[in-house]
């Protein structure tokens, strides 16, 4: 697979972990996983063709579904095929919304079936077919048809160099990243909690004013270069504590209380090591001596 010269080669780490766990289905197509994208295709057939014989009652029926039940392996070449093609589509999805498609403009363009195999260095026919397997099991889906010529208008009709496309779930699912593929989402939709909502009053009105506590923290002004010795140090010790943790800033103002939320850190540690629930763990240490 070659991406253009002006693409960025740089992915999300979860991009680049489904790409490695997708060629596992070169070596392993026997896995359950995968039945759907090898078998898929054959069932559907031979479902179509129970039906054109009469039904599993006949001779010709009862043939056919014995056919049926069985496992067949899928061709290495076209596992290769829909591999090569499934990379290319990968680099180019959308975590959020699972949209293979290239951002432009608030909308998406999406890649042509030409493009694909110019970039995967396969023939214009083995993607095509990939691309239809890869539909008729459902672990992808065509949004828009992208920019064709009509006939009957006499002109070009649609935008991008292909549809859009949106893979499936099911295929997240196969590659057993649901989890962290759903955790990207949720962390993609939320909003940073540090900044205030874009085009809200109150970012309008304090769009310069989210940083001010840290400034005003700091002690000001810093003294001059020919200030007194001692007036450096003071002012290095009251940076010292301004940007000190708040655990430190305890242990400096009241060193007792400090060695106790030590202590009791250490003892919930014995204890999490130990085994015991949190709401076990808790009660020992309310029942503990307090000192005085």
């Amino acid at each position: 697979m070659t991406l253009p010269p002006e693409a960025n080669p740089g992915r999300p780490a979860l991009i680049g972990k489904a790409i490695g766990k997708l060629r596992q289905y070169y070596d392993t197509p026997r896995e359950g996983r995968w039945d759907a994208l090898s078998q898929g295709e054959r069932h559907a057939r031979l479902a179509r063709q129970i039906g054109a014989a009469g039904g599993a009652g006949t001779e010709a029926g009862r043939r056919l579904a014995g056919r049926l039940a069985r496992w067949r392996q899928q061709r290495s070449e076209r596992r290769e095929a829909l591999i090569g093609v499934l990379v290319l589509l990968l680099h180019y999805t959308d975590i959020p919304t699972l949209t293979v498609a290239v951002p432009a403009g608030g909308g998406w363009l999406g890649l042509s079936a030409p493009w694909v195999a110019g970039r995967t260095g396969l023939s214009l026919s083995r993607v095509k077919r990939a691309l239809a397997t890869l539909a008729r099991s459902a672990w992808l889906s065509n949004t828009g048809r992208g920019r064709q010529f009509d006939a009957r208008r006499r002109r070009f009709v649609g935008t991008g160099w292909g549809p859009v496309r949106r893979l499936s779930f099911r295929l997240i699912r196969a590659l057993g990243l649901e989890v962290s593929w759903a955790q990207a989402q949720r962390k993609a939709r939320k909003p940073d909690a540090r900044r205030p909502v874009s085009g809200s009053p109150d970012a309008q009105a304090d769009a310069g004013r989210w940083r001010a506590p840290v400034s005003d923290a700091l002690p000001q002004p810093a003294p001059s270069p020919g200030a007194s010795l001692e007036s450096q140090r003071a002012h290095a010790r009251a940076l010292r504590q301004a940007l000190a943790s708040p655990a430190a800033r305890q242990a400096q103002t009241d060193p007792a209380a400090h060695q106790t939320a030590l202590a009791r850190n250490r003892r919930m540690a014995e204890l999490a090591a130990q085994g015991l629930s949190p709401a076990e763990i808790r009660r020992r240490l309310d029942d503990a001596p307090q000192p005085p």
